[in-house]
């Protein structure tokens, strides 16, 4: 992986170039100047560095002739990023000093990534040219005092235009500092701040106290009654306020927030006692001190919902620059309210999905509550009733023998047939309440884990399950060290069902080839039970493991449909999971897992 070393004494550079080279696969190290790069880069050489100029305790310049007269590091390719010294002559002392790039920030990402891959990639081809370290100190000295002096100079120039426009008024340098220092703390606030009625406080106060006015208030319309009702405050008079209110909008304009609010749009006045509007006023706003006022509309969603209202104690305040920075703070304002709003509106559709989702899961749990108990009521059911069914049809079946054995003789054919239907009827339900008892034990069973020899296990069940097919051609194979954790009893239940089945449906194969072994899939072992039967189609797979689904005919083989869903039953209580494999005619493979 490419090291590189990037150094800048501001952190939200490092932040932005070490999330662009990381995403790009690089390993990134960071330093916050020259003396803490050289450090780093001698404890673990980088492939290559990219510098700031401008840095305290050791600036980009002296890091770069430090960097190629160290023999360790002077090969290590070398780029200069900055925003300070652009000009070409700082250019040229950086190529002096030995540097592979010069870019300008800010760069384009993709531009400055593609810039940097190219250095790295000459240093590769070693077509970087050789930099022997500086030895004239003198001379470097000088070309380094000679870009400094020249970016002073051009500061000092640009500071010397700026205070030509500001020289005008020496006040008003003061207004625009102020103003741009509260306009800096309202931004600071909108973006901390979390609860409007705090911000809306913060601005009228940062605007009292760093923005030098006298009084500033934030009034928000009431639509149905048209008046202004003040949200915040800050400086001023109290009584003079209160002697004001109501503010309206219906009605002659008597204040300028009912100018703002009711004409929707800014208003200004740097007189107030000039003003023929405010007349009627002009001795209680001299003596409040309020000479000139600027109230500038709140919009919300493209409407006027209120205005935050300036005033200051000097005539002629508002000129076209603090105009303009005064409606810049009251746009910063507006679009907090947008995002207040969107916030608003954010968490109340976050309450009403989690109300929702709350109200969702308890109808899913009490429906599950109630789905468990008809399921527990169901199989309780169907236990009692298959148990109790037992003794009648045992009994039906042996006094059915008894009948053909001891009166068969005195019986014609007919009766004879009657009576060999009913025995293979009660036979068969007798099978099918075995196994819908087995069903039931399969969820009902108290699990008593342990260590199951499974291939043992298969062994005797194979031998149960052929004592009766002696004239079957039967090719079994049981893979050895076959072992699992689970319950002994359900595990035998399942393991049954799957060679019995496998037994049936090879049953018209001249020959049987069954199998029980154990394979892997992701790391995990997963037993199997093959045969060459009679398969099925993989379309209906999805009805093998359901009660009481069959995909062969009874007449072509025998079963009730209970068996495989008895298996996916205990295979599901021992966390596991069960599918086939098939094609008609050509045989089938059931796999299980057992965590």
């Amino acid at each position: 992986m490419t090291r590189a070393l990037i150094v800048d004494d501001r952190p939200e550079n490092r932040y932005l170039l070490r999330t662009l080279l990381k995403g790009r696969g690089y390993d990134v190290a960071e330093a916050e100047h020259g003396a803490a790069a050289l450090a780093k880069a001698r404890q673990q050489l980088p492939d290559i560095v990219v510098s700031d100029l401008l840095m305290p305790v050791m600036d980009g310049y002296t890091l770069l002739r430090e960097w190629r007269g160290d023999a360790a590091l002077a090969r290590i390719p070398f780029i200069v990023y900055t925003s300070t010294y652009t000009e070409s002559d700082d250019e040229k002392l950086a190529r002096d000093l030995g540097a592979d790039a010069f870019i300008v920030k800010p760069a384009e990402p993709e531009d400055f990534v593609r810039r940097l891959e190219a250095v790295l990639s000459q240093a590769r081809e070693g077509a970087l040219p050789a930099h022997a370290p500086a030895q004239d100190g003198e001379a470097t000295l000088k070309l380094y005092n000679a870009v400094l002096v020249r970016k002073l100079e051009k500061r000092t120039l640009q500071l010397e235009q700026r205070v030509a426009e500001l020289a005008a008024s020496q006040a008003q340098i003061q207004r625009l500092n102020r103003l741009y220092m509260a306009l800096s703390e309202t931004n600071h606030a909108i973006v901390q701040t979390a609860e409007r009625e705090a911000l809306f406080d913060k601005v009228c106060r940062i605007a009292v106290t760093r923005g030098g006015f006298v009084l500033a208030w934030i009034g928000l319309l009431d639509a149905r009654s048209g008046e202004i009702v003040p949200v915040a405050s800050n400086g001023g008079s109290e009584d003079w306020f209160a002697r004001l209110q109501p503010f309206t909008v219906r009605g002659a304009r008597r204040v300028p927030v009912e100018h703002a609010v009711g004409d929707g749009r800014m208003y200004f006045c740097n007189d107030l006692a000039a003003a023929p509007e405010y007349a009627a006023i002009r001795d209680a706003l001299e003596q409040a001190g309020l000479r000139a006022a600027a109230s500038l509309p709140l919009s919300l969603g493209g409407h006027v919902v209120g205005a935050l209202s300036l005033f200051a104690g000097e005539r002629n305040f508002f000129d076209d620059k603090l105009t303009d920075l005064v409606c810049e703070m009251a746009q910063d304002v507006s679009f907090a309210l947008e995002n207040f709003e969107k916030e608003s509106l954010r968490r109340e559709t976050e309450e009403e999905l989690r109300l929702a989702n709350v109200e969702l899961e308890a109808r899913v749990a009490a429906r599950t509550a109630e789905l468990a108990a008809a399921n527990k009521e169901l199989e309780a059911f169907a236990y009692s009733a298959s148990h109790d069914l037992r003794a009648p049809l045992r009994g039906i079946d042996g006094f059915s023998r008894i009948l053909q054995e001891d009166y068969g003789d005195r019986l014609d054919e007919t009766g004879r047939s009657h009576i060999e239907r009913v025995r293979r009827a009660a036979q068969h339900m007798g099978e099918l309440i075995d196994d819908l008892l087995n069903l039931s034990m399969a969820g009902r069973q108290e699990m008593q884990p342990g260590t199951v020899d499974l291939s043992g296990m298969a062994q005797e069940l194979i031998g149960e399950l052929t004592q009766g097919v002696a004239q079957r051609e039967l090719d079994i194979r049981v893979a050895p060290g076959c072992t699992a954790t689970g319950d002994a009893r359900l595990l035998r239940v399942a393991l049954r069902n799957l060679l019995d089945n496998a037994l049936k449906y090879t049953s018209h194969q001249p020959r049987a080839r069954i199998e029980f072994g154990r394979a892997q899939s992701d790391g995990l072992p997963v037993f199997l039970v093959r045969d060459n039967g009679a398969g099925f189609d993989m379309q209906f797979a999805g009805r093998l493991f359901e009660p009481f689904q069959r995909l062969h005919p009874r007449e072509q083989f025998d079963g009730t449909g209970v068996g495989l869903a008895t298996v996916a039953r205990v295979v599901a209580r021992h966390g596991g999971r069960i599918w086939a494999e098939a094609a008609p005619g050509a045989g089938a493979t059931f796999y299980f897992t057992l965590s």
